[in-house]
């Protein structure tokens, strides 16, 4: 029995994956959670063999390459899985490079593909689902900037000041000021914008607008899974059930979320 974890900010997310796997007799889902404060506590408390994890948490500060650092230094049995709607080539190289044995865009059809990717990181084994194969081959594998020069820029470009920088790393604040004299040397700038520009154009950091694109895509692949999780009860059962009702309530929802995101994204 592979004990699994699951960490993601959406909670219909977590209810697909929860159905989907809870079919499987080899999977068992210790527990879930959409708050990132609750993480490390629950990781604490019932480790997994394997945590499936978002990168993003909305509303709530996180720098995953470090959080995967640190849970792989204390938790050295536990595999790490990334479901997400991020196809990024410098996302999927980093992560790799942190220690995570597994990738699955959400795009690939992830309740197909999480059950066999779950199996194969269980095994110790490298498990990327085909976008995610896709970006590494197309990502740089050089670096002019630090790991962590690389983590405080993307936290930069998210909005965050040096003070939400140093608290969300765990650093001191006067640490972030050195990493971004070092990170203007290197670049050759002197503002943080021009470094994001600069890193950007390296391929250093993922594409600009790639949260706003995370945005749009994170209901889009809820009603994928929705929509692949009634076909499957559909084609096994010959019938949809009663309680099937409150699923395509759901759908209707996360579709009009989605025209409300797309009107943001036009306006």
């Amino acid at each position: 029995m592979i004990r699994v974890a699951l960490a993601d900010d959406h909670p219909l997310i977590l209810r697909i994956l929860r159905q989907e796997l809870g079919r499987e007799l080899d999977l068992k889902i210790l527990w879930d959670t959409s708050d990132l404060a609750q993480l490390l506590p629950l990781t604490r408390r019932e480790t997994p063999d394997v945590l499936v994890l978002d990168l993003t948490f909305a509303g709530q500060p996180f720098e995953p390459v470090s959080t995967i650092r640190a849970l792989r230094a204390q938790y050295p049995q536990m595999v790490i899985l990334i479901l997400t709607a991020y196809d990024d080539p410098a996302w999927v190289e980093e992560l790799i490079q942190a220690g995570v044995q597994g990738y699955v865009v959400k795009s690939d059809d992830f309740s197909l593909k999480l059950a066999e990717g779950i199996r194969t990181v269980a095994q110790h084994r490298t498990f990327l689902s085909p976008t995610a194969v896709k970006a590494l081959s197309s990502s740089q594998k050089k670096y002019t900037l630090t790991e962590r020069e690389r983590a405080i820029l993307r936290l930069a470009s998210d909005g965050q000041s040096n003070t939400d920088i140093a608290q969300t790393l765990g650093v001191a604040h006067g640490t972030v000021r050195n990493h971004w004299s070092n990170i203007y040397t290197k670049l050759d700038v002197q503002t943080h914008e021009a470094a994001i520009r600069a890193a950007h154009d390296l391929r250093e950091l993922p594409r600009p607008g790639a949260n706003r694109r995370h945005e749009l895509r994170t209901p889009l692949h809820t009603l994928m899974g929705l929509t692949r999780l009634l076909l499957g009860r559909l084609e096994r059962q010959g019938q949809l059930a009663k309680d099937d009702g409150e699923l395509l309530e759901q759908i209707l929802l996360e579709a009009e979320r989605l025209d409300h995101l797309v009107d943001e994204w036009l306006t």
